[in-house]
């Protein structure tokens, strides 16, 4: 199998006329590795926000988790329509106006007097969030020099899995402290700071060559191409179990806060191991890591079904669990970036729409699952551990088959 070329074009970046502070790349990473985490945060933080928020408007304990899902939906059908955009009118202007409307709905979500408008803010939250990724990717492409931006790239893609861990703990203190609603307003306040430092710090950035071609046309084309659907259905099953494991390790009501709070954070190492081995693991080919990582996922998931009844066994598990997902997630997008990197937009795109998809309807079955398998507390966990172990296999082959169909001629 070829080796997949680099995310963009090794095009140098544009000339600058006069320096800006983010013009620097270490620099340009940080800042868009923070602002991740909180953008991040809107979706995995609502797995403990939901309920303290219906909770608090008086509203049925049951649409607590669409407080998660339907900006989950709303973020993975956003991608679809941003990445597009990036591609045709270029990633700062794309960056700007998601932000400014995230920005907006947050707070309107800090405010909400009940929960059908809660819910209302949520929706539009995601599809603003959607913005974020498209819009970095493609500007990482434009501005960074080439031998950063593989390493950028998984940064920032360990930061998004990072915010996984860090959401949920601080939405945890959060309403351990006071209300839910402090969460948004914390929220809101960073984004104010991104969003001024953004408009002052990013350069712009021009849309690709073909502007021209109809964007339904490009992700028909992209869908088109075997091996890239192939991934793309792998890539459901990145986030999905884990997130599924965090929902059903929370709704067990087994643990007392001090140790659930252990068991998230038990996985932030994992989480972020991924940025600190780039240097390494950019040098394995990102379909052995994509094999070798499902692989382990599926293993550690095996683990879970025997141990995940005791908090060591459990923190152990998605220890586990939660290194394999830290290197998955970078080696699939450099895969399918390098398979259409004309595209990166559009391919980063359907890429996040998968990878969000799995991830936002993954806590939607727990609560139905705790009551048709009649499990105790501490089996739910179990029991979401067995079912993920043919996802994570199943996944594994698709990678593989989509590794070895022969790319269409270019």
């Amino acid at each position: 199998m070829p080796t997949s070329r680099p995310i963009i074009s090794d095009a140098p970046p544009m000339p600058a006329t006069r320096p800006k502070i983010l013009d620097r790349a270490p620099l340009s990473i940080t800042f868009f590795v923070v602002l991740a985490l909180v953008v991040l945060s809107q979706l995995y933080g609502a797995l403990v926000l939901g309920p303290a928020s219906a909770l608090d408007l008086g509203a049925d304990p049951g649409t607590s988790e669409l407080v998660q899902s339907l900006f989950g939906v709303a973020y993975a059908i956003g991608f679809l329509v941003w990445g597009p955009a990036v591609d045709r009118y270029g990633a700062t202007r794309c960056f700007l106006i998601g932000l400014t409307v995230l920005l907006a709905a947050t707070v309107f979500v800090a405010c909400a007097p009940s929960m059908s408008w809660l819910l209302g803010g949520r929706i539009v939250q995601g599809a603003a969030a959607a913005s974020f990724a498209p819009s970095v990717f493609a500007y990482f492409g434009a501005r960074l020099p080439t031998a950063v931006r593989l390493i950028a790239v998984t940064v920032l893609t360990s930061s998004f899995l990072a915010a996984a861990v860090l959401a949920q703990v601080l939405a945890q203190l959060v309403v351990l402290a006071g209300s839910w609603r402090w969460f948004f307003i914390l929220s809101a306040i960073t984004l104010t700071l991104g969003l001024v430092l953004a408009m002052r710090g990013l350069r712009p950035t021009p849309g690709s060559a073909e502007t021209g071609q109809n964007a339904t046309r490009i992700l028909a084309g992209l869908l088109g191409r075997l091996r890239i659907v192939l991934l793309l259905i792998a890539t459901l099953a990145i986030l999905g179990p884990f997130i599924a494991l965090y929902a059903a390790l929370g709704h067990t009501g087994h643990y007392p806060d001090s140790e659930l709070l252990m068991l998230r954070l038990s996985a932030l190492p994992a989480l972020i191991w991924a940025g600190a081995a780039s240097p390494w693991l950019t040098r394995i080919r990102p379909s052995t890591r994509m094999i070798t990582a499902f692989t382990g996922a599926a293993l550690a998931s095996t683990l879970l079904v025997f141990t995940g009844h005791s908090v060591l066994g459990a923190g152990f598990g998605m220890l586990l669990l939660a290194t394999c997902v830290s290197a998955l997630a970078p080696a699939t997008i450099q895969t399918l970036t390098g398979m259409s990197p004309e595209h990166y937009g559009s391919v980063t795109a359907l890429y996040t729409f998968a990878l969000f998809l799995g991830a936002s309807l993954a806590a939607l079955p727990i609560p139905v699952l705790a009551t048709l398998a009649q499990v105790s507390t501490t089996g739910l966990v179990q029991v979401t551990a067995l079912i993920a172990i043919p996802i994570f296999l199943l996944a594994l082959t698709f990678t593989i088959f989509g590794s070895r169909t022969p790319q269409q001629p270019q």
